[in-house]
C-alpha cells in the first residue's frame, strides 16, 4: 500500500476517535474514567508494578499460606486471517481458529521483609512451561534498591500496547533469560534505573557459553502520567523471537547490541499516547540472519506508535501504526497498522475486538487479521 493511502487511513482512524471522544466527553460530564483495558501485551512497566505490588503487601498470619499471593489470567480467541502473496504463483492462504490462547499462574511468596519469591507458570500455543522464576531481595525506604536474580524479562525495551498482537518492537527485542538485575529509585518513583548481567542467546563463533551480555535501562516519570527511557541491550540476538530468524545462533561474526526509547502520555483522563523505537547498533553480516544465501547486511529495526482514548467508563478505543526496516519477508512487518476495541464490561473481564494490516518486504505478502479475545483476570 502507498505512503499516502497508509497516512489517509490513520488520519481516518485517528478523526474517528477525536469525534466519539468529542461527542462522548460532553455525555460523560464530570463521569471518573477507568484506566484503559489492555488487549493480550504485559509491558515492562506492567510487570514492575505487579512484583511492587506483591513485595509491598502486608502479611497478615505467620502460617505458611498467609504468605502466598496467587493471580492468573485466562484467554480465549477466535481469530481469522488472510495471506495475499505478490507472487501469483504462490496460493493465497485463509486461516480461522478459536482456542485457548494463554492461561498464566502467578505465585508470588515473602519469605521475611526484604526477601520474595516470584513465579509464573503459562500454557501457550500448547505448552506449559515456567515463563518467570526469581528471587527479589529489597531495600529500605532510604535506600530503594533491589536485586532480582533468576528468570526475567530482562529490562530492555518497554512494549506496552493497547492490543492484542504484539506490537513489531516487542517481536524484536523482547528477552526473556536467567539474569541477574540490581536497580534503584531516585526522588521517589522520578528516576529508576537498572542493569544487570546474563548469559544470551547467541554468541560469537568460538566463544564458550558463558555471561558475556549485559542490559542497563533508564526511565523517567517527570510528570504524572508520563513516563520517557531508553536501554539498552548488548546482545539483541538473543531475544526470544529473533533469535528463531538468525541462521545460526552460536557462530556470529560478532555480537550485535540494540537500544530502545520510549515514551508514554496519559492526558486528560482519557487519552493515552504510546511510541517506541528499537534498533540494532549495528549490521548484522550476510547470511547471518533470514537466509544464509542472503548477500546484503541488515541493520534492523522497529516501531510502534499507538493512541488510545476512553470513548465511555469502561470503552476503549486505540489505533496503531508500526513497522520495521530490514525485517524480512516474514519476520517483522514492514508496514503495520490497524484499530482495537477493548470493552471492560464485568469487573476484571475484558472483551477485545481487533484488526490489523501488515505489509512486508518487497512486497512479498500482505496480511489481514480479526482477532476476539475475552479476558479475566484473578
Amino acid at each position: 500500500m502507498k505512503a499516502r493511502t497508509i497516512k489517509a487511513v490513520l488520519l481516518g482512524m485517528a478523526t474517528v476517535v477525536w469525534l466519539c471522544l468529542t461527542g462522548m466527553l460532553s455525555a460523560a460530564g464530570a463521569e471518573e474514567s477507568t484506566e484503559p483495558q489492555a488487549g493480550g501485551v504485559t509491558s515492562i512497566e506492567d510487570r514492575i508494578e505487579h512484583l511492587e505490588q506483591a513485595i509491598g503487601r502486608t502479611v497478615e498470619g505467620d502460617r505458611w499460606y498467609d504468605r502466598l499471593q496467587i493471580s492468573g489470567l485466562i484467554e480465549v480467541e477466535a481469530g481469522y486471517g488472510k495471506i495475499d502473496f505478490e507472487d501469483p504463483a504462490e496460493a493465497d492462504e485463509k486461516t480461522s481458529d478459536v482456542d485457548l490462547a494463554t492461561v498464566e499462574l502467578d505465585v508470588d511468596v515473602k519469605i521475611v521483609d526484604h526477601v520474595d519469591g516470584h513465579v509464573l507458570f503459562k500454557y501457550e500455543e500448547d505448552d506449559v512451561f515456567m515463563d518467570e522464576g526469581f528471587i527479589t531481595l529489597t531495600g529500605t525506604e532510604a535506600f530503594p534498591a533491589y536485586l532480582i536474580a533468576g528468570r526475567q524479562y530482562i529490562p530492555f525495551g518497554n512494549f506496552d500496547s493497547h492490543f492484542v498482537t504484539d506490537p513489531t518492537t516487542l517481536v524484536l527485542g523482547e528477552t526473556n533469560e536467567g539474569a541477574v538485575v540490581a536497580g534503584y529509585r531516585f526522588g521517589g518513583e522520578m528516576v529508576h534505573i537498572a542493569a544487570g548481567v546474563f548469559n544470551g542467546g547467541a554468541q560469537e563463533t568460538g566463544d564458550d557459553d558463558v555471561i558475556d551480555s549485559f542490559v542497563a535501562s533508564v526511565a523517567v516519570n517527570p510528570l504524572e502520567g508520563l513516563t520517557f527511557g531508553a536501554s539498552y541491550n548488548s546482545n539483541l540476538a538473543g531475544s526470544d523471537s529473533f533469535n528463531e530468524a538468525v541462521v545460526d545462533p552460536d557462530n556470529l561474526d560478532s555480537l550485535v547490541g540494540g537500544w530502545s526509547a520510549y515514551v508514554s502520555y496519559a492526558f486528560l483522563e482519557r487519552f493515552k499516547i504510546i511510541a517506541e523505537y528499537v534498533g540494532a547498533l549495528d549490521s548484522f553480516r550476510a547470511g547471518e540472519i533470514y537466509d544464509p544465501g542472503e548477500t546484503k547486511e541488515r541493520d534492523l529495526s522497529a516501531w510502534n506508535i499507538e493512541l488510545g482514548a476512553m470513548i465511555i467508563d469502561r470503552l476503549e478505543l486505540a489505533v496503531r501504526y508500526g513497522g520495521s526496516d530490514d525485517g524480512g519477508n516474514d519476520f517483522l512487518s514492514e508496514t503495520q497498522y490497524g484499530i482495537v476495541v477493548n470493552w471492560g464490561f464485568f469487573e476484571n473481564t475484558n472483551l477485545a475486538l481487533e484488526y490489523l494490516h501488515d505489509e512486508y518486504e518487497d512486497d512479498f505478502q500482505e496480511v489481514e487479521t480479526l482477532t476476539a479475545q475475552l479476558a479475566i483476570e484473578f
